[in-house]
């Protein structure tokens, strides 16, 4: 070791304390992300002993459990911008990861923890679907006897995987030993006449009846970048995802593609989507949105533009696209 990074060490190492912001980063870097603690040193600018020290201290503290439970957000000055930029109700931000595929997983973990937090005995929780959906199942809190009920917003797909609209659901209501219903017809009929005849029908109207009478929805976005997983689902296909974009989508919130402001496109698809429509969603009392990625800034913007957040959950970078916007 030079005398130069020695001496840096015993400086950081002999301090009072870290900026608990950036004990909660370090902490977040290499729990959530599965940094080793070189890399987080390296990614912090701060020597492997004092990164080694932080986490030890934060183990013995409490701080950090099964996640990290710091009263100090890491990223606190970019949500209290976008709570103000936005009229939000409540921002959470958390780290970006060092591979933008994971950001599903990372905010889809602080979506579950925040769903915990906040949802009551006896509650109605209306449910979107997607990989960052799945992620939020991962990290909620256990129910027993809880009362909750969990309902999809959408209808299901034609084949069977763990991120779909019923599986996310069903695995929502396990957690929460809450009562599950689900729209029993697929996400998209065959043609207009179909899904009319679909949304008519007393098994459709009960599961939308029940998502007007939600108390908070968690809801994703859908992009229609080359980063996005809605083809890998087999919700639609390439051809598809070009005619939407033609037609001025930048992306979908519960199936239902909108244009950069938020209002929903004039497209054969949204006129075939079996799914509770926004409009009713948009009257649901809370409604916490998580979406991550500089990718999925367009959708993220027009779905706050639409109305369809009071809660926004998200990452570093997205949050900087969307103050720079």
């Amino acid at each position: 070791m030079s005398r130069h990074a020695d001496d840096r060490e015993r400086s950081e190492t002999s301090a009072p304390s870290l900026r608990p912001e950036l004990v909660a980063r370090i902490c977040w870097y290499h729990f959530h992300d599965g940094q080793t603690q070189q890399q987080v040193a390296e990614r912090v600018g701060l020597s492997r002993a004092t990164i080694n020290k932080v986490i030890n201290d934060a183990r013995r503290q409490g701080i950090v459990r099964i996640s990290i439970d710091s009263p100090a957000a890491p990223c606190a000055e970019l949500e209290e911008r976008l709570r103000d930029k936005f009229s939000l109700r409540d921002v959470v931000v958390v780290p970006s990861p060092a591979d933008e595929d994971n950001v599903r997983h990372i905010v889809g973990i602080a979506a579950g923890e925040y769903i915990s937090k906040i949802l009551r005995q006896d509650e109605i929780l209306a449910l979107g679907w997607g990989g960052t959906v799945f992620a939020a199942a991962q990290s909620l809190a256990p129910r027993r006897n809880s009362g909750i009920s969990v309902v999809s917003l959408s209808g299901g797909l034609p084949r069977s995987a763990v991120i779909n609209p019923y599986d996310n659901a069903a695995s929502f209501a396990k957690i929460l030993d809450a009562q599950c219903y689900y729209m029993t017809a697929p996400m998209y009929a065959d043609d207009e006449a179909t899904k009319k005849a679909l949304m008519r029908s007393s098994a459709i109207r009960t599961v939308v009846e029940k998502a007007a009478s939600a108390d908070i929805a968690l809801l994703t976005t859908i992009d229609l970048t080359p980063k996005t997983w809605i083809i890998k689902h087999g919700a639609i296909t390439r051809e598809m995802l070009k005619s939407l974009i033609a037609a001025g989508a930048v992306g979908g919130v519960c199936d239902q593609y909108v244009d950069a402001d938020g209002r929903v496109i004039d497209h054969e698809l949204n006129r075939r989507t079996v799914a509770v429509p926004l409009g009713t969603i948009r009257k649901i009392p809370h409604l916490v949105l998580c979406a991550g990625g500089f990718f999925k800034v367009p959708i993220i913007r027009a779905a706050l533009s639409a109305q369809l957040a009071h809660t926004l959950i998200t990452d570093e970078q997205a949050a900087g696209g969307l103050l720079a916007s």
